[in-house]
C-alpha cells in the first residue's frame, strides 16, 4: 500500500524523506484525538483520573501530542538550515516562507473561514491573523492556538539561523537564550497561570530547541556513529518512553491545571523526552514496526487535516447524547452505552471521510505548488519533509 503523497499525481517526496517521522506524526495525531475523545465523553461526569487505570491516565494527557508535533517542526525545520549553515552555504529567507504558506495558510483559512460562516463570531479576523482566539469559536478554535505558536516558530527560525552563521552572531544568540531562560526560572508560573504567554514560543520554545537539537546531532558524524549502535539506540528510546509514560500517568492523573502549577517545567522536560525518542527511534531499535508502519504513516500524512477538523465533528456527534444523561444512566444504560458506541465508532470514520476530502481537495493543490518550488542546494527548505 503506497502512502498517499505517492499516489496523488504530481507531487513529490523528497530525497531526505524520513518515514519514522511520518509514522510520529501520526501517533501525534492519534494521542490528541483521544485526548478530546475523553474530554467530551466525560464532560457532565466529572472524572477523576487520579484513580484511574494508567491508560486512561495517559489518554487524559493525549495533548502531549502538541507537543510532539512541536518537536517534529524542530527536528525538519531545523534540519535544512543546520545542513546549509556545516556547507558554509546561504540561508534562504523567500522560498522558506512561501513553502510555510503553501502548506500551512490555505486549509488554516478554509477551517476559519468555515466557522464564521457557521457562528458569525467577528473573533474568526483575529484568528485569520494567527492571534489566539482560545474557546471564543468553540468547537471550531480548540486546536487553533497551536498553529498561532507554529507561526511564530516559523517567522524566529529563519533569522536565528541567520544569527548563527557567524561569530557575533552567535553570541548574540546565546545571550537571547540566556535572556529567555533567565525569564522562565525566574517566572515559572507563566506556563501555569498566564496561558496565553505559556502556550505561545515563549513558553514552548523547549519543543522547537529540543526538536532542532537533536536533528543537529543527527547530522554530525558522531550522531550517526551512535545511531548505529543497537545499545545505545535502544537504550536511549526505552529509557525514554518509560520516563515519558511516567510523566504522562503524572499529568492525566493531576489534571492539567494542578499539573502545570505543581510542575512548572513540565512541557519542557516532555519535549526533551519526545525529542530523544524521535532521534533514537531513527535507529535499529526493537519493535520499530509497532510504532513506525503503514496505519501511522497514513494518519500522519493526514494529519492536519484531522488536527483541524475533528474537534467540531467529535463534539456534535457525541456531547448531545453525553449532555442528555446522567452521571447514573450514562453508567447503567446499556441502550445509552449501545448508541454511544455507535457514535464514537461514526465520529471515527466521519473525522477520516472529512480529512481525507479536506487533504485531497485543499491540501493537495497547494501542495503540489509548493513542489514545485525551486530545488537548489543553497534552497534545502524546499525539499524537506514536513512536520504537519
Amino acid at each position: 500500500m503506497r502512502s498517499l503523497p505517492e499516489i496523488l499525481e504530481g507531487m513529490r517526496r523528497p530525497s531526505n524523506y524520513i518515514p519514522e517521522m511520518e509514522a510520529w506524526r501520526g501517533w501525534a495525531i492519534l494521542l490528541v484525538m483521544l485526548f478530546h475523545y475523553q474530554g467530551i465523553l466525560t464532560s457532565q461526569i466529572g472524572q477523576n483520573f487520579e484513580s484511574s487505570a494508567l491508560w486512561v491516565k495517559w489518554i487524559a494527557a493525549g495533548n502531549t501530542g502538541v507537543t510532539l508535533f512541536f518537536v517534529l517542526s524542530g527536528f525538519l525545520l531545523c534540519a535544512p538550515f543546520i545542513k546549509s549553515i556545516l556547507s558554509g552555504q546561504s540561508v534562504d529567507f523567500r522560498d522558506f516562507y512561501l513553502a510555510r504558506i503553501l502548506r500551512i495558510i490555505p486549509l488554516y483559512y478554509a477551517a476559519v473561514g468555515f466557522s464564521w460562516i457557521i457562528t458569525g463570531n467577528s473573533a474568526a479576523l483575529q484568528a485569520a491573523f494567527f492571534i489566539p482566539v482560545g474557546f471564543q469559536i468553540f468547537p471550531y478554535s480548540v486546536t487553533w492556538w497551536s498553529l498561532c505558536t507554529e507561526i511564530q516558530f516559523y517567522l524566529l527560525l529563519p533569522p536565528a539561523m541567520l544569527l548563527m552563521t557567524n561569530k557575533r552572531g552567535q553570541l548574540i544568540a546565546v545571550t537571547l537564550l540566556a535572556v529567555w531562560l533567565g525569564l522562565r526560572v525566574q517566572h515559572p508560573g507563566w506556563s501555569g497561570t498566564y496561558v496565553t504567554i505559556g502556550n505561545s514560543i515563549f513558553g514552548r520554545a523547549t519543543a522547537f530547541l529540543a526538536g532542532g537539537t537533536l536533528s543537529c546531532v543527527h547530522q554530525t558524524e558522531t550522531g550517526q556513529r551512535l545511531l548505529r549502535s543497537r545499545l545505545f539506540a535502544n537504550s536511549i528510546f526505552i529509557s525514554a518512553i518509560a520516563a515519558l509514560l511516567g510523566l504522562l500517568a503524572y499529568y492525566g492523573g493531576s489534571g492539567q491545571q494542578n499539573a502545570i502549577m505543581n510542575f512548572p517545567a513540565y512541557h519542557d522536560v516532555e519535549a526533551v523526552l519526545w525529542s530523544l525518542i524521535l532521534y533514537s527511534s531513527l535507529g535499529p531499535v526493537a519493535f520499530k514496526w509497532i510504532f513506525a508502519n503503514k496505519f501511522a504513516a497514513h494518519l500522519g500524512t493526514i494529519s492536519y487535516s484531522l488536527y483541524l477538523t475533528h474537534v467540531p465533528i467529535l463534539f456534535y456527534l457525541l456531547f448531545p447524547i453525553v449532555f442528555s444523561q446522567n452521571k447514573m444512566a450514562l453508567l447503567t444504560s446499556s441502550a445509552h452505552l449501545t448508541e454511544l458506541t455507535i457514535r464514537i465508532a461514526a465520529s471515527a470514520v466521519l473525522c477520516w471521510l472529512v480529512a481525507m476530502l479536506t487533504y485531497r481537495y485543499i491540501e493537495t493543490p497547494f501542495l503540489k505548488l509548493k513542489s514545485r518550488l525551486p530545488t537548489r542546494t543553497i534552497k534545502p527548505v524546499i525539499t524537506d519533509q514536513d512536520p504537519v
